[in-house]
C-alpha cells in the first residue's frame, strides 16, 4: 500500500526562510540603531545623554529583578559549598580528638606506672626549696651581658649562684645580690652554661649563651644527627645548681658545628620569677656505712670471705 507523500517538508522550508528573514531584519535594525545613536551622540551630546539616561531608568528595574533572584541562588550555593567544607572540617577534628584521646590515656597510664615503679624501687625525687616569688623590675639586652633585676636581695634571703625561673622554664641564676634587689644572669648571656639532655632521646648536651636571641647546644656526640627541630631541652642536675627536669630551649636550627636553641622563657613580658635554693644532687653514702653496705652487697661478701 502507498502512502500520500507528506506535504510537511514545504511548511519547514517556508518556516526557515522566516526565520532567517526575521533574523536578518533584527541585525539590519539593530546595526541602523547603533548607527544612529552614533550619529545622535556627535550631532547631539544632550540628547544622547537624556536618552541614555532614560534608558538607564528603564533597563535599572529590570537588572534590579534579574540580580535579586540570582545573588540568592550563588548564596545558596555558597551555604551549600560551606556546609560540606564544615562536615569535611568536623570529620577532621573528629579523628584528631579520637588520637589525641589515645595518646592522653597512654600518657595516663605511663605516668601512673612511673609512680608505681618508683615507689617499689624507693626513688627519692630530688628536693626543691622555693626562696621567694619576686617582681622583675628591669632588663638588658647589651651586646656584653644579658641579665635582668628583680626585687629581691639579702633581706628576703637571696644569695648568689640560685636558679631563677619562671612558669614555662629557666631564666637565668642570681649573681649580684643587694639588700633589695639582685642582678640575674640571663641563660642567654655568654658567661652561662647549663648542662641539659635532650627529652626525646636522653642525650646530654650543654646549653651556650651567645647574647643572642638563639643559644648553641654543644653535644656530647660526634655529630648532630641525633638531634632534629623541635627536641626540647631540660636541666639534667648535672653539677647541681640546677634540678633536673626544668625546661630550657627548643631545637629550632641544625647548622654548622653546633645546633642552636631558642628559651623557653625570657624575662621579656614577664612580671614576677621564681628562686629557688640551689640543687644539691644526692650523695652516695660511703661503703663503710649501713647504707653502703646495702648498696653494694658484693663488698660484704668479700668481706666474709675474706675472714
Amino acid at each position: 500500500m502507498a502512502w500520500p507523500p507528506r506535504r510537511s517538508s514545504g511548511r519547514s522550508s517556508r518556516r526557515q526562510r522566516n526565520i532567517a528573514l526575521l533574523g536578518r531584519a533584527a541585525t539590519i535594525a539593530a546595526v541602523v540603531i547603533a548607527a544612529m545613536l552614533l550619529v545622535l551622540s556627535r550631532a547631539s551630546p544632550d540628547r544622547y545623554s537624556a536618552l541614555r539616561s532614560g534608558a538607564a531608568d528603564l533597563v535599572a528595574p529590570l537588572w534590579t529583578a534579574i540580580l535579586i533572584p540570582l545573588g540568592e541562588v550563588q548564596a545558596a550555593a555558597g551555604s551549600i559549598a560551606d556546609y560540606f567544607k564544615a562536615v569535611e572540617k568536623v570529620r577532621l577534628l573528629e579523628g584528631r580528638e579520637r588520637m589525641y584521646q589515645i595518646e592522653r590515656e597512654r600518657h595516663a597510664q605511663a605516668i601512673h606506672e612511673n609512680g608505681e615503679l618508683k615507689k617499689l624501687l624507693n626513688v627519692v625525687e630530688p628536693s626543691r626549696d622555693r626562696v621567694g616569688v619576686f617582681a622583675i623590675s628591669g632588663s638588658s639586652t647589651g651586646a656584653y651581658v644579658r641579665y635582668a633585676l628583680i626585687s629581691g636581695g639579702g633581706r628576703h634571703a637571696v644569695e648568689p649562684g640560685q636558679p631563677v625561673l619562671a612558669a614555662a622554664g629557666l631564666i637565668g641564676r642570681t649573681v649580684d645580690v643587694g639588700k633589695y634587689a639582685t642582678r640575674v644572669m640571663l641563660i642567654t648571656d655568654v658567661s652561662s652554661r647549663v648542662p641539659v639532655r635532650v627529652v626525646r632521646t636522653g642525650l646530654p648536651a650543654l646549653l651556650i649563651g651567645k647574647n643572642l636571641p638563639l643559644l648553641d647546644v654543644d653535644l656530647s656526640g660526634p655529630s648532630n644527627s641525633e638531634v632534629r627541630v623541635g627536641d626540647r631541652l631540660v636541666t639534667s642536675g648535672d653539677g647541681g645548681l640546677f634540678p633536673p627536669g626544668l625546661p630550657v630551649a627548643t631545637v629550632v636550627r641544625i647548622s654548622g658545628d653546633m645546633p642552636e636553641a631558642r628559651p623557653a622563657a625570657t624575662p621579656d613580658g614577664l612580671d614576677y620569677v621564681i628562686v629557688e635554693r640551689p640543687y644539691m644532687p644526692p650523695m652516695a653514702p660511703p661503703e663503710d656505712t649501713p647504707q653502703g653496705r646495702e648498696a653494694h652487697p658484693e663488698a660484704v661478701i668479700q668481706e666474709q670471705a675474706a675472714e
